[in-house]
């Protein structure tokens, strides 16, 4: 008796713990990016391109007479988004915008392209993607099952002792 007690008191005492960590661990790494998933149309950023636009002066040390050959665009022949991108990112601290909506030109500005723009020419790329995070649909509700069965986990041995010192109390009572 006193065997079976002392491995289910091991087992309580370091086992069941170590499961329940181990079960929060794995449910915190589903929910927080199944979360995000939840979330991430919401913002618009998602799946929208961010565009650079440089001043004449830096375009013109850029490109220069020696430069590269890169697309020329005027800034009539820019969709709707990427004309609005464009005036944006000039009034821009940074020089860069978001492209929301249609970008025909994408391939011309992956590259680099000069725009022109009243009168003036300026050097207009993608510096970033900005792709959606793809997660499974059930990552989220499933991390925090497995957080909830982890925190339960964790509260077992507590509670195991627990109601073996009652058990006790009640032995020597009678």
């Amino acid at each position: 008796m006193a065997d079976a007690d002392e491995e289910t008191s091991l087992l309580f005492t370091y086992v069941v713990p170590f499961v329940g960590v181990i079960l929060i661990s794995i449910g915190i790494g589903g929910a927080v990016p199944g979360g995000y998933a939840l979330i991430q149309d919401e913002l618009r950023d998602c799946d929208s391109p961010t565009i650079a636009v440089e001043r004449p002066e830096r375009t013109a040390e850029l490109v220069g007479a020696d430069g590269p050959s890169l697309p020329r665009l005027t800034f009539e022949e820019l969709t709707d988004a990427e004309q609005e991108a464009f005036v944006e990112a000039l009034d821009a601290p940074r020089r860069e915008a978001h492209v929301y909506g249609s970008f025909a030109n994408r391939q011309a500005f992956e590259s680099g392209a000069v725009v022109t723009y009243q009168g003036e020419r300026y050097y207009s790329t993608i510096v970033a993607e900005n792709t959606c995070f793809r997660a499974p649909p059930l990552g989220f509700p499933l991390g925090v099952f497995a957080i909830g069965l982890g925190a339960v986990t964790l509260l077992i041995p507590p509670a195991y002792r627990r109601l073996v010192t009652l058990e006790r109390q009640a032995d020597r009572r009678r």
